[in-house]
């Protein structure tokens, strides 16, 4: 039988002392990744992974099948996440498990860290600080992510890939904290307020007290759940519904 592969528990817990904080404080930073943390994009992993682990001339093969996989992922995004997650996540389908891990960890600290805007490490540090709980936020998975939110010292709330004798499958589950009788909402910007309120109410976390950074119209959902959001470099989307609410605005750039 297919297992999921990565912690089991639905908040993966980093061991640079975010246990010690629980009952200690009731609220959190809570941040994107892709566009948010990162200067990168949802596929950058899986690209830089895909051909570090594959021949050359096959990675070749697969970023060419990219012209069509990518336009359909967006087009099934638009209808139900689920989809749009299947397309994308069976892109690791075949690759060994433990390499993919080891190339996670590599990708971390050759792309990932380098690629953190200053200004939200920063903002971890002032939140950390005052107390808060760190948690990143994302729709990828938490076998790629892990090793950056472990280097943060962050919680990781995220989907998992689904592995069967040591190769991913292809298939994914969907992060455990949408797992029960109600069906989870169609979309990523449900989805991931879901989450953090069933993650705010098993933690103790109060959510009007806490802080979310997101990017695009899919992390509106978790801005709405807080008390202080903060779109940061917004998409036309999510500028227009922060301008309409008074959201604050940040404007966050690598140093060059």
């Amino acid at each position: 039988m297919p297992r999921p592969n990565g912690p089991s528990p639905a908040i993966a817990r980093s061991p640079h002392g975010v246990d010690d904080a629980v009952g200690k404080t009731r609220a959190a930073a809570i941040f994107d990744v892709d566009g948010t943390l990162c200067a990168t994009r949802s596929t950058t992993s899986l690209v830089w992974i895909r051909r570090r682990l594959t021949p050359r001339w096959r990675h070749r093969l697969w970023l060419a099948s990219l012209t069509w996989k990518a336009p359909l992922a967006w087009m099934a995004d638009q209808v139900n996440r689920e989809w749009a997650d299947g397309i994308i996540y069976r892109q690791f389908a075949g690759l060994p498990a433990a390499a993919v891990h080891e190339a996670a960890r590599q990708c971390a600290e050759e792309v990932l860290l380098p690629s953190c805007f200053p200004q939200a490490l920063e903002e971890m540090a002032r939140h950390r600080q005052e107390g808060r709980r760190i948690v990143l936020l994302s729709s990828g998975v938490e076998n790629i992510l892990s090793p950056l939110a472990e280097a943060l010292g962050a919680e990781l709330l995220a989907q998992g890939l689904v592995e069967e004798g040591g190769r991913f499958t292809g298939g994914y589950r969907p992060n455990q904290l949408l797992s029960g009788p109600v069906q989870p909402p169609p979309s990523q910007r449900g989805r991931k307020r879901r989450v953090l309120e069933t993650y705010a109410e098993e933690a103790g976390i109060d959510l009007s007290a806490s802080w979310a950074y997101g990017d695009t119209i899919n992390d509106a959902g978790m801005l709405e759940a807080v008390g202080n959001p903060v779109a940061v470099n917004p998409h036309p989307r999510l500028a227009r519904l922060a301008r309409k609410q008074g959201w604050e605005v940040r404007r966050w750039r690598l140093l060059r």
